[in-house]
């Protein structure tokens, strides 16, 4: 299996409010770029929508551990199965530091189509992230 991590991410709320915010489906359609996503659906803890570049995708919250990690398993359209594993802690100025990690299982001939969009995928989402707003549920350009 393949992993790719982003970048720590930076943001200003504290570890409850990012790890509320995220472990909810419902949230999910603000906090991905609207030019990248189309036919957002949320039903519990699983959604689904077509992402630029990389087609259908479905999410499944998998596992939970309160204010520190989230496991989504995910599958899109091109047969490609992951995990989107988020971890959330604590920084040294009263908020937190995000970090993603995706993990795919991807043969030779896929690897060589998908590997790029899912690296762009988690950097778009992770530069996201930075730029959310997590108490008004908007990204920070929608004020």
């Amino acid at each position: 299996m393949q992993q790719y991590e982003s970048r720590p991410a930076q943001l200003v709320y504290p570890v409850n409010t990012v790890y509320d915010f995220l472990s909810d489906f419902t949230h999910f359609e603000n906090l991905l770029p609207e030019e990248e996503v189309d036919n957002w659906v949320a039903q519990g803890d699983s959604c689904h929508f077509e992402l630029t570049g990389i087609g259908r995708v479905g999410l499944t919250m998998e596992e939970k551990k309160p204010h520190e990690f989230l496991k989504i398993a995910g599958d899109s359209s091109a047969g490609i199965k992951f995990y989107l594993l988020v971890h959330i802690g604590e920084n040294n100025q009263g908020g937190s530091v995000l970090k993603l990690i995706l993990q795919a299982d991807l043969n030779v001939f896929i690897r060589a189509v998908a590997e790029k969009p899912l690296k762009q995928f988690l950097e778009m989402l992770v530069g996201h992230i930075e730029t959310f707003d997590f108490e008004k549920g908007l990204p920070k350009s929608f004020k």
